[in-house]
């Protein structure tokens, strides 16, 4: 059965697409196909999409309030997972989106500045409870961190989401050369560099993805059907 994330911030700039590219990359080598719905209007992720050149990876552009809620349930229901980047600001695309989702992920980075927002993020989805007949599972997933051991920034980062009872994924998105690569090429770190630390850490977040996916309650808006078999990568 498909499942619809919504990818959200109401600050630009902080890893939307990047975090988008990864999992859709490496849900691939896994067999699943992935719809890719593009509410920005630079169009970067379209424009991955289409040098991926992947069947199974399906781009949809043009994404605004007035359509989101019908592609999906148009569109979602023949594909594995389907993945919306929202544009980074708040609007009634990204209330729209987050009326036919599963989950939300919000990525951030670490300076104080980003998690506030992530902050006010998050208490947007959860406000929503009110207008929403499905109010979708939401956790933070932080980005663009260093390849070291646990810094004294994350652990005020996390701390401060902890205080405000902000649920976060354990697995960060480290900045890599390979995930850089994948913004040129279309294909992920282990499409590219099979086994390689990249790789490794992009699994890693994967398998929570999923996990977290399988574990939230599933949106009634969204029709429900079991597919053939995936599309091959």
């Amino acid at each position: 059965m498909t499942a619809v994330a919504s990818f959200a911030s109401t600050k630009g700039g902080v890893g939307k697409t990047s975090l988008v590219m990864s999992l859709a990359s490496d849900l691939r080598r896994r067999g699943r196909s992935v719809l890719l719905l593009d509410c920005d209007p630079n169009r970067h992720l379209a424009e991955w999409a289409h040098r991926r050149n992947d069947s199974g990876v399906v781009a949809i552009d043009e994404i605004t309030e007035a359509n989101v809620r019908q592609t999906v349930q148009a569109h979602a229901p023949s594909y594995d997972h389907t993945l919306i980047d929202l544009a980074g600001f708040g609007n009634l695309t990204m209330l729209y989106a987050f009326s036919v989702s599963d989950v939300v992920l919000i990525p951030t980075q670490q300076s104080y500045m980003d998690i506030k927002e992530t902050v006010r993020t998050y208490k947007v989805v959860s406000d929503s409870v009110g207008v929403l007949r499905h109010t979708p599972s939401c956790s933070i997933v932080i980005v663009r961190t260093q390849a070291a051991i646990q810094s004294r920034v994350d652990r005020h980062a996390r701390g401060l989401l902890a205080e405000q009872g902000v649920p976060v994924f354990s697995t960060q998105l480290i900045e890599r050369s390979l995930v850089k690569e994948m913004t040129y090429t279309g294909h992920g770190p282990g499409e590219i560099d099979p086994g390689s630390n990249a790789d490794i850490n992009v699994r890693t977040l994967t398998d929570e993805f999923i996990a977290f996916t399988a574990s939230s309650p599933t949106n009634p808006l969204v029709t429900r059907a079991p597919l053939s078999a995936a599309v091959a990568p």
